[in-house]
């Protein structure tokens, strides 16, 4: 059902009208409320309580001004998008009323990207045996010994717990001190694998910050696809390139890569290059876990 037209006219008042200062005003207070609580939990309720206590025209706008931001390169914009990215559940819990209604009023306005945002989890169809597995073929042993194992700090076993295919191991191994970027790499890149271990990557408060670890689950195809494709205009010029010709993505990601690429490079004032197909599924996950730290620096 088309919401009514006065919530629209002031969606794109507050876009692109002189409304928009007050949208501004309202992103500036985001972002310096997030930026002062160093925990990701604590984040996630100054995002709550902003959405609540904003009408349904404020939050779609917002949301549309968050994203545009966030493909320009501007800072503040890709952390706002990124921490509604990694907790997906966060958008969700407005409740389903409000979600109908906000999903209307973003597809009204033609706001794709924020219509996305909306939209829950897809099936991707029948599961394979393999992903259906909660078990552990380095490791022969009940899930309650590799949750001990996963707190320990025996290198070899720590090694072969990040094979793992139960969630509740994973999420005692991420939380473990002697886990390291490259270990989570690993994790979010790995496939087959289950959403619920890469959801629980996302959400993590000490390593969804971590850019590698970012861009190993925005090219997983496992990967719910509200956070990948939200995800997707925090990474690099680069990596864009690579989403867009070189790497064995979903079309709809793929798509989304393309528009952030051009909005990008349109906010530079630069021109799209041409793009060379470099295909290689194979070599994706290794790719992922070889990175340096210095390697993906725009």
């Amino acid at each position: 059902m088309e919401p009514q037209e006065p919530v629209l006219v002031r969606v794109r008042a507050l876009i692109e009208g002189p409304q928009g200062a007050e949208l501004d005003e309202l992103i500036d207070m985001m972002a310096r409320r997030v930026r002062a609580v160093r925990d990701r939990r604590m984040r996630r309720e100054v995002l709550r309580t902003c959405l609540d206590e904003s009408d349904d025209a404020a939050v779609v706008a917002m949301l549309e001004r968050i994203y545009q931001g966030t493909v320009a390169g501007r800072n503040r914009h890709r952390e706002l998008l990124q921490e509604l990215a990694l907790d997906g559940s966060l958008l969700q819990e407005l409740g389903y009323d409000r979600i109908t209604d906000l999903y209307e009023v973003a597809h009204w306005a033609g706001l794709s990207a924020v219509t996305r945002m909306f939209m829950g989890d897809r099936h991707r169809g029948n599961v394979t045996a393999a992903e259906a597995m909660d078990d552990n073929e380095h490791l022969e042993i009940s899930a309650g010994q590799r949750r001990s194992l996963a707190r320990g700090t025996d290198r070899l076993s720590l090694d072969r717990i990040l094979h793992d295919r139960d969630h509740r191991v994973i999420a005692v191994f991420l939380d473990n001190p002697r886990a390291v970027e490259s270990d989570v790499v690993r994790i979010a890149a790995m496939r087959p694998t289950k959403p619920e271990i890469l959801r629980l990557i996302a959400r993590h408060r000490r390593w969804a910050t971590r850019y590698r670890v970012r861009l190993a689950l925005v090219c997983n195809p496992y990967t719910p696809l509200p956070i990948a494709t939200q995800l997707v205009p925090t990474m690099l010029l680069q990596d864009l390139r690579e989403l867009i010709s070189g790497l064995p993505v979903s079309q709809e990601l793929r798509d989304t890569a393309r528009a952030a690429l051009s909005a990008r490079l349109e906010s530079l004032g630069r021109a799209p290059r041409p793009m060379p197909r470099l295909v290689d599924e194979s070599a994706t996950q290794d790719a992922l876990a070889d990175l340096g730290p210095g390697e993906h620096e725009e």
